[in-house]
């Protein structure tokens, strides 16, 4: 993954401290150079949704999922986000990042082990970047799909216009944290992004296209950092968890 410089205005965080208020150790998952924004999950409230900044307000309806802060699983320390079935764009967390042009967002991610064909479901994002929070498209979404990506796998896909969906080929682990960073770049072109798993750059095929990052010029910029499992496809059962979320003006890598 290529480095960049930051573009625009900074985010909603103090770079290194945890947006519940716990702060980043010198290895810390939060002590990278340039944050934006960064939470470790270990001073939010067990059993709640995060509401306190960066994240806002949730203007979410719907009963029925899973979004909260959890200690079945962590990457660092005792707690990290948990999701599930998240209905529609409401219901996921929100952060307003401000007018970034040029950034880096890094997640752990681990998804709980299901049956045999979990990540064969049509589409399901882990964490999206939109222009405008309560939107589907334009979107990057980065997750998984099946059925409709050639080959199957871990995805990032920038809708808008006609969608730009990028194919790994590389299956989701299950039972297992795996550190997704992901490069964003937008302009008058367009979008462009790339994302890495695990420090690996990923190559992609998109539409039978290999291509080594993903651009659609349909989409000019994004302001929102969405978090939370959504299914595109109907119900996903498995949990989804995410831990040490951050954004930053430089890479973050993957501590």
């Amino acid at each position: 993954m290529s480095a960049g410089g930051a573009g625009g205005a900074g985010g909603t965080v103090t770079a290194g401290a945890s947006a519940g208020g716990s702060a980043g150790g010198a290895l810390g998952p939060c002590s990278a150079q340039g944050l934006v924004l960064c939470d470790d999950f270990e001073m939010e409230p067990l059993g709640a949704q995060p509401m306190a900044a960066p994240w806002a307000a949730s203007n979410c309806f719907d009963g029925t999922h899973v979004l909260k802060v959890d200690s079945a699983e962590a990457h660092s320390g005792t707690r990290s986000l948990v999701s599930q079935n998240i209905p529609y764009a409401d219901c996921q967390l929100h952060a307003d990042l401000g007018a970034l042009s040029d950034f880096y967002v890094r997640a752990w991610v681990y998804f709980a082990p299901g049956n045999a064909d979990q990540f064969e479901a049509h589409e399901v994002s882990v964490f999206e970047l939109v222009p405008a929070a309560s939107t589907d498209d334009p979107s990057i979404r980065v997750g998984f799909r099946g059925n409709t990506c050639l080959p199957e796998g871990i995805e990032l896909n920038i809708t808008g216009g006609m969608e730009q969906t990028g194919c790994t080929g590389k299956t989701p682990v299950a039972g297992a944290w795996s550190c997704y960073e992901l490069h964003v770049q937008s302009g008058d072109a367009g979008v462009t992004a790339d994302l890495s798993i695990d420090g690996v750059d990923q190559s992609y095929s998109n539409h039978g296209t290999p291509q080594m990052q993903i651009t659609n010029p349909d989409l000019k910029s994004v302001r929102y950092l969405r978090l939370g499992a959504r299914s595109y496809s109907g119900s996903y059962a498995p949990l989804v968890y995410v831990d040490d979320i951050a954004v930053g003006t430089q890479p973050i890598g993957c501590k």
